[in-house]
């Protein structure tokens, strides 16, 4: 019994010795839900160069809550649709690693264009329409959500027009970017806010406007022509993990660029 343990540990010892890990890594993830499936991808490809590292994406938590996730210990590292902020652990750390255009989207087959001053009345008008004459159906956020606040931050009037909408009982809100996604699908002439992340990686059925004649493209948003966007930051704990510094080294990298560029987000070089 004696030589059998003798052997085994002197096993164990060279295979050591031969640089292979005794088990695999497994990293929690989590965070806003227009990134999830990105997420996935950037861990699906991170593991052909870590075969023994796995990216495991917790879905439902949004950016504040993948943000106490992070906090608390339960997930590893939070990719967030907003930076940190006052009320945040203050020794969590945020580096922003992506952009994605950030648009209108519809189930309606031609949606059209827009100009950027009237968003708020197709959103808040009783009577929109769509090019087809069918009649707009519009989604709302919640009022605290990332989406919402950029819908303010970026079309004129939009504060006033979704609280309009908020007193209509028969507006539904999407609670979470996957709620909003199967709610813009299931809603024939739906209108809600989304990114062209979330709808290239999910491939969703839906459509998106031009604004003021410029579609939202990742060439056009790379080169400036189309302005709206949505950032993407990944929030780590000060807890030592090689494995996740590893993988945020991937993100980064010439592999995880193109990634990233394939699914719908603009790399953020630092």
């Amino acid at each position: 019994m004696q030589d059998a343990c003798i052997i085994a540990v002197a096993g164990l010892a060279l295979w050591l010795s031969n640089g292979e890990s005794v088990r695999a890594e497994s990293l929690r993830a989590g965070g806003t839900g227009a990134a999830l499936e990105t997420l996935r991808r950037l861990g699906t490809a991170f593991a052909t160069f870590e075969p023994d590292t796995r990216i495991e994406v917790v879905d439902g938590l949004g950016s504040s809550g993948g943000i106490a996730a992070v906090a608390a210990g339960a997930i590893d590292f939070s990719v967030s649709g907003r930076p940190l902020g006052p009320a945040d652990d203050a020794s969590l750390k945020a580096s922003l690693i992506a952009r994605t255009p950030f648009g209108l989207v519809s189930a309606n087959s031609n949606p059209g264009d827009i100009k950027s001053d009237d968003v708020a009345v197709l959103f808040g008008s009783t009577t929109s329409v769509w090019p087809d004459g069918k009649p707009v159906r519009p989604i709302l956020r919640p009022r605290t959500d990332i989406d919402s606040h950029l819908l303010v931050s970026t079309f004129r009037n939009m504060a006033s027009a979704l609280e309009k909408l908020r007193q209509r009982a028969e507006v539904p809100v999407g609670a979470t970017d996957q709620d909003n996604a199967r709610l813009a699908e299931g809603i024939a002439g739906s209108l809600t806010a989304m990114t062209l992340a979330q709808s290239h990686t999910e491939n969703l059925r839906l459509r998106f406007l031009s604004i003021d004649g410029i579609a939202p493209t990742l060439e056009n948003f790379e080169s400036g022509r189309y302005p709206y966007g949505k950032d993407f930051y990944l929030v780590v704990s000060s807890r030592s993990m090689p494995a996740l510094d590893r993988f945020m080294a991937f993100v980064r990298s010439a592999e995880g660029i193109a990634v990233l560029r394939n699914n719908g987000s603009l790399p953020v070089r630092r």
